[in-house]
C-alpha cells in the first residue's frame, strides 16, 4: 500500500511496470531495478500519456530529462486520457520505484475547455525553462569560426551556426519534405541530440516568433565573444507595422547588428541593414582612437563591400553615445 501524500495537490501513483517486452519474472525485476537506479529521487519528469491498456493502467512515454522516451506502464486510475501530459516526481525505489503526480488527471463536470498534448507540453518546457532562468537570448557552445580573416569563410560559418542552432528546425523540416534539406542535416539539429536542453530551445524559439528577432551571443572566433541580432526594421517611424497592408515583409529592410568588444579597438558595432540588394552600414565605436582609424580607411571598406558584389547605399561612422 502506498501511503496518501502529504499535499493535497499531489496524489501518489501505484506500482510501475516496464512496457518493453521480457522473457521471465526474474527479468522483470532487473528492469525495474535498472531503471530504478537512473531515475533521480526528488527530480520531476514530464510524461504523456500513450494508450490505455486496461482498466486503470495506461502506457506512459517520459518526454524529459535523460530518461527522455522511456515505457512505463501505470495505473492512473479512470480520469487519465490518452495525449495528456503528466508531472511526475521521483520518491523512492523501494519495494518498488514510486512517483509522485504533481498533475493529477482530472474529469471535471461541465468543462468544456480542452488543451491539446503538444500545448501542454510546450507549456510544460515554459515552465521548467522559466524555472532554469532561461533568457531568450540564445547562448552558442561551439566556436563560430577558426579563420576571422577570410570574410568568405567566415560568413559561411556564420551561416552555417544558425543553421544547426535548432532555432529553425521546424522551417527545416518542412524543405526536407519539400526536398529542400538532407536528412542527414536535420539529425545534427540539437533536437535530435541526446540530453539537449530542449525547454531552453523551445523558449528561444517562441521569442523569435513572438518579436520576430533572432538574438545570439557566443565566440565568434577563439577568445573572441559576440552579440549578435537579426531582425525586420519597422518601415513606419513610431515603430509599429506600417498602414499600407499590400506591403510585403520581404520589402521590409533586414537588419543585422553585430557587437564586439575587441582587444585593441574596444567596443564596436556594425549595424548593416538590407533592402532590394541595397546596404546600408553603420559602425559605431567606443573609443575616439578607434573611431578615427574607421574614418581614415571608410573608403577601403567601402570598396571591399562594394567587391563582394554588395551595393553599398550608405555608410557612416559615428561614436557611441
Amino acid at each position: 500500500m502506498l501511503k496518501q501524500a502529504d499535499i493535497a495537490s499531489i496524489a501518489p501513483v501505484a506500482r510501475i511496470l516496464p512496457i518493453l517486452a521480457v522473457d521471465s519474472i526474474g527479468s522483470i525485476r532487473q528492469e525495474l531495478a535498472d531503471r530504478a537506479t537512473q531515475f533521480v529521487k526528488g527530480q520531476e519528469y514530464f510524461a504523456q500519456v500513450l494508450s490505455k491498456v486496461g482498466d486503470t493502467a495506461y502506457n506512459v512515454k517520459v518526454e524529459s530529462g535523460s530518461l527522455k522516451g522511456t515505457l512505463l506502464k501505470m495505473d492512473l486510475g479512470t480520469s487519465a486520457k490518452a495525449g495528456q501530459i503528466l508531472t511526475l516526481r521521483y520518491m523512492h525505489d523501494n519495494p518498488v520505484p514510486t512517483f509522485l503526480l504533481a498533475s493529477a488527471p482530472t474529469n471535471a463536470a461541465g468543462s468544456t475547455t480542452e488543451i491539446s498534448s503538444a500545448a501542454n507540453l510546450i507549456g510544460h518546457y515554459l515552465k521548467q525553462a522559466e524555472s532554469d532562468g532561461v533568457t531568450s537570448r540564445f547562448q552558442a557552445t561551439a566556436v563560430v569560426t577558426h579563420s576571422p580573416s577570410n570574410p568568405q569563410v567566415m560568413a559561411h560559418d556564420l551561416k552555417n551556426a544558425l543553421s544547426t542552432s535548432g532555432l529553425f528546425y521546424e522551417s527545416h523540416l518542412s524543405d526536407l519534405a519539400q526536398s529542400n534539406q538532407s536528412l542527414a542535416a536535420i539529425k545534427q539539429e540539437p533536437q535530435n541530440q541526446a540530453n539537449s536542453p530542449i525547454a531552453n530551445l523551445m523558449t528561444q524559439q517562441l521569442a523569435i516568433l513572438e518579436n520576430q528577432r533572432m538574438s545570439w551571443q557566443g565566440e565568434v572566433w577563439p577568445g573572441q565573444k559576440m552579440d549578435w541580432d537579426v531582425y525586420h526594421q519597422q518601415n513606419s517611424a513610431d515603430g509599429k507595422q506600417s498602414s499600407i497592408e499590400s506591403q510585403a515583409d520581404q520589402d521590409r529592410p533586414i537588419t543585422s547588428e553585430m557587437t564586439l568588444h575587441l582587444p585593441h579597438l574596444g567596443k564596436v558595432s556594425a549595424r548593416i541593414s538590407l533592402t532590394d540588394g541595397r546596404m546600408r552600414v553603420n559602425i559605431l565605436a567606443d573609443q575616439p582612437e578607434t573611431l578615427a582609424m574607421l574614418t581614415a580607411n571608410r573608403l577601403g571598406l567601402a570598396e571591399s563591400i562594394s567587391k563582394n558584389g554588395q551595393q553599398l547605399d550608405a555608410l557612416t561612422l559615428v561614436r557611441h553615445e
